[in-house]
């Protein structure tokens, strides 16, 4: 599915408009702490992208992913943490058009504090639901089977009842992550995956999800953990793996 990027309107929809010019006129520094107009070009894709996952599950139903990554950091006015624009409220406000409610689960390791802040600072945390480490990264989940992520899942869906799950798979979360964040063994990672996504093919809910985080050395690591995101994501709404 092609998709065009973003346009400054668009990012304007979770970014004040100062921000995101000043980014991008270079007159202040991106989320990788740089004034790299080729970065700042990326960025126009890598949100457009998430969006456009949310687009086609809204339209089409099911599941499908944007290999996109550095959203939950960016605030609503400066960005951080390898993070310059909010790819997760973008797309969930561009869903309330669809939709009455958003399910935001961000399975990254570390706080969606940019989200938070975009959410509060446009109005929208009682029609888009932002689910942090706060509840997801307990200690007492690294014990959880894929059945105990499918109940804490449903949960939260019985809860809030979206009509859309933007999943942010988190790699961090990865126990032997070197940021020392995480608390998943690679098992545990498919267990929280298989949960989220069964929970929602049970509910009918469609899903978005993207990668998140990931420090390993070799980087292999990472993508083999994000690679096992995406075969459990098939095995589950296409009964392949």
């Amino acid at each position: 599915m092609g998709f065009e990027p973003f346009t400054v309107e668009d990012l304007c929809l979770a970014h004040e408009p100062q921000y995101v010019n000043d980014v991008l006129s270079l007159q202040t520094a991106n989320g990788f702490n740089t004034r790299d107009p080729e970065i700042n070009v990326a960025l126009h894709y890598a949100n457009a992208s998430m969006w456009t996952a949310v687009r086609h599950v809204l339209e089409k139903g099911g599941v499908a992913c944007s290999a996109s990554q550095g959203f939950h950091h960016a605030h609503f006015n400066h960005g951080y943490g390898y993070c310059t624009f909010n790819g997760l409220v973008i797309a969930a406000r561009k869903a309330l058009a669809y939709v009455d409610h958003v399910l935001i689960l961000d399975g990254d390791a570390h706080f969606g504090d940019g989200t938070e802040d975009c959410l509060a600072h446009l109005g929208l945390a009682a029609q888009i639901t932002n689910i942090t480490r706060n509840q997801i990264g307990a200690k007492a989940h690294s014990a959880y089977t894929a059945a105990k992520w499918r109940s804490f899942t449903s949960g939260l869906i019985d809860q809030y009842k979206p009509g859309l799950v933007i999943y942010q798979a988190g790699a961090d979360a990865w126990d032997l992550d070197p940021y020392e964040s995480g608390y998943l063994s690679m098992t545990g990672l498919k267990h929280r995956d298989e949960g989220v996504f069964k929970a929602c093919k049970q509910a009918g809910v469609p899903v978005a999800w993207n990668l998140a985080g990931g420090y390993s050395d070799p980087m292999q690591l990472t993508i083999d953990i994000h690679l096992q995101t995406l075969v459990v994501s098939d095995y589950v709404f296409a009964n392949r793996g």
